[in-house]
């Protein structure tokens, strides 16, 4: 049963058409350059040219000119794009190679704008928050007065490309692996009551899922609203029998993001990666963690999983709940009632230090061409002076960022950077190694996590600035994915944050400086090399 349900799961099917789709490309290509000259030749030497021969050359001819004007037309796109030049390079370099299959792949794997139907959500949407930021806008700008400027800049960056604002008074705790975590945050949906948003890139079947399903169930009958969202191709054959016919019977409003169809769709390659939990104006949860029990530890894949969860209390809450509800709204195809949820009095005040600032990130026009998440990084690294310690489970680095690590290095800051021991993806482990000299020689210092599987996302800057996330060090979460995250600033809860990287780092294997990978390692990953902007 088991066997048939991963075969017949939405990932499953996806990649079979996947399959289908390129070797009917490659046959059509094929055809278009080599067939039907055999044909034409074979009918020729035998009957002479008759007309039909004239006709099927006249329309062969025809269709290759058609394509060709696509294919420059498309050539010129991709080069006036508003985007990284290094995610060009694979797709103009092909399209010179293999026009037609490089024209089928880029419409089916290009970073795209969102579809009709969704920009008629985004469209108001946009509106509700924009008029939520002028709202704001005071607060923000009295509390932004009040960081120092050397770290002002890095909020203020993303209060000018996202919808919120930096909050104070807020309380923070860190969760270092899912067993803090998961009791945790099973406690704290209990205590809802008006509404509770959850989403998350995977969620599987297990101990952890049924007990949250219980309490959902449970507050969905005592009126709670609750929402739920989950990427379909993230969750795959993971998901319960009858999953959303189950919830949708018990009073919980649930959506899959991007479902997976029999027709492949220009979204196939935009994910949702976001891992969020809002329980009322009481408390919400960003951070690495999926819903399922390897997360924990219940389920041993990988040897130990570690991953970790910030859970803030105070007005940073609301920030989470808009972002929530921006992919809601796209799943459901409706408009929330942004006031009902985001406004009110009634969020916990502390009087605790440090500032945080929740964010968003998504590909192409939904964040007006901005890679919020990269920049994110680049610009914690550029006001490092002391330290920068990095956690990151895929190490497929866009230039930028590459050289922003690089340069922290160089400027005798000194950079840790934390990755697997044992990775869940392997040929992409083997592309992170071939990068380590690079950064082993810029003075980098590398970890390899020997418990097993790091799968945090996370930066440490002086040990004074955190960012904790979805967001990866690959061209998936930079470029492809729906993600975000939280950066804070001088709040309490650093100093737990700084003595769980020194437990990683205590019981990791740093790599020698004279690092080598096999030749043949080398030689693969200089291939698939110009594939990993897909990785």
């Amino acid at each position: 049963m088991k066997f048939l349900k991963k075969l017949f799961s939405p990932r499953f099917l996806c990649i079979l058409l996947l399959i289908v789709e390129i070797l009917v490309l490659i046959g059509a290509w094929w055809f278009l350059e080599y067939g039907l000259d055999t044909i034409l030749e074979g009918q020729t030497a035998k009957n002479g040219m008759s007309l039909a021969n004239l006709i099927a050359i006249l329309v062969f001819v025809g269709l290759r000119v058609v394509l060709t004007v696509i294919a420059i037309i498309v050539f010129f796109r991709i080069i006036n794009r508003d985007e990284n030049p290094e995610y060009k390079i694979p797709w103009v370099a092909f399209m010179f190679i293999v026009p037609i299959i490089t024209l089928s792949f880029y419409v089916i794997f290009v970073r795209v704008r969102l579809s009709k139907r969704q920009y008629r959500i985004v469209k108001p949407v946009r509106k509700i928050l924009d008029a939520k930021k002028e709202e704001w806008k005071p607060e923000h700008e009295a509390n932004l007065a009040e960081i120092e400027p050397h770290f002002q800049g890095t909020f203020q960056y993303l209060h000018n490309v996202t919808r919120f604002s930096v909050s104070k008074n807020n309380h923070l705790t860190y969760y270092k692996n899912g067993e803090e975590f998961f009791p945790a945050m099973v406690e704290e949906l209990k205590k809802a009551k008006r509404f509770i948003f959850m989403e998350f890139f995977i969620v599987t079947d297990g101990k952890w899922w049924k007990a949250i399903h219980e309490v959902l169930k449970q507050k969905a009958a005592e009126g709670v609203e609750v929402r739920f969202v989950y990427d379909d191709f993230g969750s795959g054959a993971g998901l319960p029998d009858k999953f959303i016919k189950t919830l949708r019977s018990e009073g919980i409003h649930v959506y899959p993001f991007h479902p997976i169809s029999f027709l492949l769709n220009r979204t196939i390659n935009n994910r949702d990666h976001r891992k969020i939990v809002v329980v009322d104006h009481q408390c919400a949860f960003t951070g690495g963690m999926n819903l399922a029990d390897e997360y924990a530890n219940d389920k041993l894949r990988f040897g130990y999983w570690k991953d970790t969860m910030v859970k803030i209390e105070g007005k940073g809450i609301r920030d989470l709940a808009g972002i929530f509800l921006e992919n809601y709204d796209l799943a459901s195809e409706s408009v929330s009632d942004y006031s009902a949820f985001l406004d009110g009095d009634d969020y916990p005040h502390f009087e605790e230090p440090g500032y945080c600032f929740s964010f968003g990130d998504g590909p192409g026009p939904y964040t007006k061409h901005e890679q919020i998440g990269e920049q994110n990084y680049i610009n914690l690294l550029s006001i490092a002076t002391k330290q920068a310690d990095i956690c990151t489970p895929y190490l497929i680095c866009s230039y930028p960022l590459q050289r922003a690590v690089l340069a922290a290095a160089k400027r005798g800051v000194r950079v840790n950077l934390i990755v697997p021991g044992i990775p869940d993806k392997k040929m992409v482990y083997k592309m992170a190694q071939c990068q380590f000299g690079i950064f082993l020689k810029a003075g980098v210092h590398i970890y390899v996590y020997t418990p097993g599987f790091n799968h945090e996302k996370q930066m440490l800057i002086d040990d004074r600035i955190c960012f904790c996330g979805t967001i990866n060090f690959d061209f998936r979460s930079l470029t492809h994915h729906f993600e975000d995250g939280m950066v804070f600033l001088d709040t309490p809860c650093m100093k737990e944050v700084r003595a769980d990287f020194d437990e990683m780092m205590s019981q990791s294997q740093e790599v020698p400086v004279d690092f080598k990978v096999p030749t043949g390692q080398r030689l693969i990953c200089a291939l698939l090399k110009i594939f990993r902007v897909l990785l």
